[in-house]
C-alpha cells in the first residue's frame, strides 16, 4: 500500500469513526492494518473503534499491543481506563486513570490537559464503592436504552439513557444518544443542543462537536423559516 492510499485509508477512517459510523472506520483501518499491522495509528485506532462497538476483548487486545510496543502514555492509560471502566473493572480503572493523571500530557500546559477534569471524574467514581455500583447500573440502563432506541421507542429510550446520565455523571455518551434522538428522529434541535453541550464539556468528542454543529445549523434554519413565517404573516 503507498503512503497516499495509506493517508487516504485514515481519514476515512476518522471521518466515518466521527459520524457515527464504527463498522465503516472498522474497515477502513482493516484495509491499513493489512500494510501496518503495528502501527500506532491502526492498533490505538482499532482498539478505540472496537470499545465503541462494545467488543471489548478486541478492543484490549489492540490497546495492550500498542504499549507492548510502544511504551505507557496518557493516551493508552486513559483508553485502557476507559475499556476497564466500561467492563466493570474497577481496580485496573482506577489504576489507570490515575497513571494517566500522573502523565506530563495530562498536566497543565499538556496536549492532553482538556482531558483532566473528566479524567479526575472518573477516577472518583472508581474510588467509591456506591457510586461504582451506580455506574454499573447505569451502564445496565444504557444498553436498555439502545434496545428500545432500535425498537423505535424514541421517547422511552430518551428517559433510559437521562437515568443513565443521572447515575454516572461521566456517562456523555448518553446525553449524546438522547440528544440524537431529539435531533435526528424527533427534529427537535432545540431540546438537543443543551445535552450536546453537556456532553461536549464533558467529553470534548470530536463526534459530539459535529453533532453540535449540525444542532446548530438545525436551529439556525428553524429560525429562518420561523422568520420567514412571521414576515408573510406581516404582509398579509
Amino acid at each position: 500500500m503507498n503512503k497516499f492510499y495509506a493517508n487516504i485509508c485514515e481519514r476515512f477512517g476518522l471521518n466515518a469513526y466521527v459520524m457515527g459510523d464504527y463498522q465503516k472506520a472498522e474497515s477502513w483501518f482493516r484495509k491499513l492494518e493489512q500494510s501496518e499491522p503495528d502501527s500506532i495509528r491502526v492498533l490505538r485506532n482499532l482498539g478505540i473503534i472496537f470499545l465503541a462497538l462494545g467488543r471489548a476483548e478486541e478492543a484490549e487486545r489492540y490497546l495492550l499491543r500498542e504499549e507492548k510496543l510502544y511504551g505507557p502514555s496518557f493516551y493508552r492509560n486513559s483508553a485502557l481506563g476507559d475499556l476497564a471502566y466500561a467492563t466493570g473493572k474497577r481496580k485496573e480503572a482506577e489504576k489507570r486513570y490515575r497513571l494517566a493523571l500522573k502523565d506530563p500530557e495530562c498536566a497543565k500546559g499538556g496536549k492532553a490537559f482538556h482531558m483532566r477534569d473528566f479524567i479526575e471524574r472518573r477516577l472518583a467514581m472508581t474510588e467509591d464503592d456506591k457510586r461504582f455500583c451506580d455506574a454499573i447500573k447505569a451502564m445496565e440502563l444504557f444498553k436498555k436504552a439502545e434496545e428500545l432506541r432500535e425498537s423505535s421507542e424514541h421517547i422511552k429510550a430518551i428517559e433510559y439513557f437521562m437515568k443513565s446520565f443521572a447515575l454516572d455523571e461521566t456517562n456523555w455518551p448518553a446525553l449524546n444518544n438522547a440528544a440524537s434522538i431529539h435531533l435526528n428522529m424527533l427534529k427537535n434541535p432545540a431540546e438537543a443542543e443543551p445535552l450536546f453541550r453537556q456532553a461536549f464539556e464533558l467529553s470534548r468528542s470530536p463526534q459530539v462537536a459535529r453533532n453540535l454543529d449540525l444542532c446548530i445549523q438545525a436551529l439556525n434554519q428553524n429560525q429562518k423559516k420561523e422568520g420567514q413565517k412571521k414576515r408573510w404573516r406581516q404582509r398579509t
